[in-house]
């Protein structure tokens, strides 16, 4: 009887090998993280750390985020990249990826685990199996796989949201929606049509900074960079008499 089952399990593994490795083949360049949530069942997270305060209840963020802990949110640097998730507790996991951007800081105890996400409340449930959301968030956390993927933000170009401390002497603004790498390792501002540029500074989370004069003014361009060393320009993305506080679009956005 034991031979005839090593048999059947054999011819089994032969005709189906898909069936045994569908799972397991589709995890082999992801690795283990934490996951917790925070903030309503349903709701958006934050965007704080990051200089995106609300911009995450809307698309293309549409509340798929997360607050990284140390070794995500690198000190800023980790804002805006992207990750695909996914958790294979039974049965309250869909074991299906889902993506989340960077958009906060976790401190504290996110920091007893070497990679600890902690996701809104819309993203942890979306890790779930049909009717199983908020069973899955009772959970409070659970193990997660997790992998880096580039961002893709579908139409949405990169914006700038000028900071509202913003002053005459003071240029500041949040970079949001870059593609593919998701970041930025510099950015030069001209003004009203100069050929001369001049760079900025990451002072925290994606917010760019440069001390200017009064005869600064818009429209503005930019020369970003990505991490990964592609050059976008986005020309006159901010027009003159721009107002502190609000987000401008550009017409560019890197390779997703």
């Amino acid at each position: 009887m034991g031979l005839n089952l090593e048999i059947i399990l054999l011819i089994f593994v032969l005709m189906y090998p898909h069936k045994l490795l569908a799972e397991t083949s589709n995890l082999d360049d992801f690795a283990p993280a934490l996951a917790t949530w925070y903030g309503d069942a349903n709701g958006a997270g934050s965007g704080g750390a990051c200089g995106w305060a609300n911009d995450v209840q809307s698309p293309p963020f549409s509340a798929m985020i997360a607050a990284g802990n140390a070794n995500l949110y690198l000190k800023g640097k980790g804002c805006g990249n992207c990750y695909q998730v996914l958790c294979t507790r039974k049965p309250y996991c869909s074991k299906k990826p889902i993506t989340v951007t960077i958009t906060d800081e976790c401190p504290g105890a996110c920091n007893d685990n070497p990679f600890a996400f902690d996701l809104s409340g819309t993203a942890f449930g979306a890790m779930s199996s049909t009717g199983q959301a908020d069973n899955l968030r009772n959970l409070g956390r659970v193990n997660i796989q997790y992998r880096r993927v580039p961002c893709n933000y579908g139409a949405t170009t990169i914006a700038f949201k000028i900071d509202p401390k913003t002053n005459p002497y003071w240029f500041a603004m949040a970079v949001e929606f870059c593609e593919g790498d998701g970041g930025l390792s510099s950015i030069e501002v001209s003004t009203n049509g100069s050929q001369e540029f001049r760079n900025m500074e990451n002072i925290w989370g994606a917010v760019w900074a440069a001390h200017v004069d009064p005869s600064f003014h818009g429209p503005f361009s930019f020369k970003l960079t990505s991490r990964n060393n592609e050059p976008v320009m986005a020309r006159n993305a901010v027009p003159e008499g721009f107002q502190p506080g609000q987000t401008y679009h550009s017409q560019v956005n890197f390779r997703s």
